[in-house]
């Protein structure tokens, strides 16, 4: 470079890179081999004008970015000889490990290791440059003009698993172009390792929607659906429909989109194959893609909801309400549930699968899959009513007066779940009922009890609350005992 005046150093960073050519770093030519013929110079600065380096005074001209993968540590040496002796070719390297393209311009992010910017007035030609210990060269900044050092900077020792930036510059806006040779170094530059799979994140409900996450860009055109497979926890072989790319960057993607062909109806660890079908995909180099990478999908269950159910509670006591109380959720499947009460000032009471009553009124959970696919609502009325139990000691089936007709416990549908066992003298069971707070008693016939004394086995699911029980001989209170159920045992009088 030959400057005829200094301009303002430009040390902030480039926007984001969009990466529409090869004279942006986001879309810089990959290398593959020791040697390149650019036949063609460029002559604009893609879509980004990015920093090349204090030599460079930070100015963008005519660019072509390369980047590289350091496959084994050296030393790295390259000679850019311009096709006509005349040009004067600039360039800055930068170490993009860390900070990507967008950190080019921060020393922190993507350091710049390497500028050079010799340049000679004509009629003088220019001749080449790059960094070549063996062609002289030193430092690892010279430039502009030719007081600030040679045309070549020493040799760049380079470590395995480093990334490079490289821009050269058309600085004279020449007609013709360039070579630009690799040979020299001792460390290995060029990827030989076949793209992979890194991650996948599954895209939507049905499992049938997958972003694939590769270990580099790889080439559109060859990719198709026949290079991935995916196989089931049973072996099931599952094909796709589709395969798109998410963001291509003259014309190489590392990001896919894939669209499964069948539905995924098993829960279970799946594994997501390259195959050779088609050749498979292939990155910059011609690496083939290989391997394969696990991914747990789970079959969602659907919640099922409910319409409100009454649960009445005694006075000072309070309602467990429970989703599975009512309905039985799959345990297939993982819920997250939220509480409304329509007495609450706030918007959610609970966030478990059950919930205490706070009081009468009504409460609703809405229940959700974890992620948030599917959902389902199911409602509880709490009302409070006195809880005591009254047995009676005489029934009076078919007299005609419809008083007394059946054995009947009243309030104790309050205890759903509440079982008995009716015998007769002799010890044989003439009745049972597992819920008989849902049924209207036992009514026998003539021919299923005559007259006289018969013994009943009533078992109470009270839980914890504390339960009045009223015969005709008293009022008897039973407190909590720990006990799910209260067993009480009795005899009443049958006349006709």
């Amino acid at each position: 470079m030959v400057l005829g005046f200094i301009g303002i150093l430009f040390l902030g960073n480039a926007v984001e890179s969009l990466g529409q050519s090869i004279s942006d770093c986001e879309g810089a030519i990959t290398l593959c081999g020791d040697f390149y013929n650019e036949t063609e110079a460029s002559f604009n600065t893609g879509a980004v004008f990015e920093y090349t380096g204090i030599c460079n005074q930070s100015i963008e001209q005519s660019s072509v970015w390369y980047t590289f993968t350091v496959q084994a540590d050296g030393l790295l040496s390259f000679i850019i000889d311009p096709l006509n002796p005349m040009d004067d070719y600039d360039w800055g390297l930068f170490d993009i490990t860390s900070g990507g393209c967008e950190g080019i311009g921060s020393q922190l992010l993507s350091p710049e290791v390497g500028c050079n910017s010799y340049g000679l007035a004509p009629p003088e030609p220019n001749g080449a440059t790059g960094v070549s210990s063996a062609n002289g060269g030193t430092g690892n900044s010279n430039g502009p003009g030719d007081l600030n050092g040679p045309p070549f900077n020493a040799d760049l020792p380079v470590e395995a698993g480093e990334t490079y930036a490289l821009v050269v510059m058309n600085w004279t806006n020449s007609l013709e172009g360039y070579a630009i040779d690799f040979g020299q170094s001792t460390a290995s530059l060029y990827d030989e390792v076949s793209p992979s799979i890194d991650s996948i994140e599954v895209m939507n409900c049905e499992n049938t929607a997958l972003r694939v996450y590769l270990s580099e860009f790889v080439d559109d055109a060859t990719i198709s659906t026949e290079d991935f497979e995916l196989v089931g926890p049973t072996g099931m072989v599952h094909e796709f429909f589709s395969v798109t790319g998410v963001n291509t960057v003259n014309g190489f993607n590392q990001v896919l989109e894939l669209d499964v062909a069948d539905p995924i109806e098993i829960s279970g660890l799946y594994e997501l194959h390259i195959t050779a079908e088609a050749a498979s995909i292939s990155d910059a180099c011609g690496n083939l893609g290989e391997g394969f990478i696990g991914v747990d999908l789970t079959v969602l269950e659907p919640p099922l909801g409910w319409d409100a159910i009454e649960v009445l509670v005694c006075p000072d006591d309070a309602a467990n309400l429970s989703v599975n109380m009512v309905v039985q959720q799959s345990e297939n499947t993982d819920y997250t549930y939220a509480w409304a009460w329509d007495m609450a000032s706030a918007s959610v009471v609970g966030m478990g699968p059950g919930l205490e009553s706070l009081g009468d009124g009504y409460y609703e959970v809405v229940i959700t899959t974890l992620p948030e696919c599917f959902s389902a609502t199911g409602a509880f009325q709490v009302v409070t009513e006195e809880c005591s139990l009254t047995i009676p000691n005489v029934i009076t089936p078919l007299n005609g007066d419809a008083l007394n007709n059946s054995f009947f416990v009243d309030g104790l549908d309050a205890y759903p779940g509440s079982s008995i066992r009716i015998y007769n003298r002799w010890g044989t069971v003439l009745y049972s009922s597992n819920d008989f707070g849902a049924t209207a008693g036992w009514d026998p016939s003539n021919e299923e009890a005559a007259e006289g004394t018969y013994y009943y086995e009533l078992s109470i699911r009270r839980g914890q609350d504390e339960l009045s029980v009223i015969t005709m001989q008293s009022e008897t209170l039973y407190p909590p005992d720990g006990n799910a159920a209260l067993t009480l045992t009795g005899s009443f009088t049958l006349l006709r």
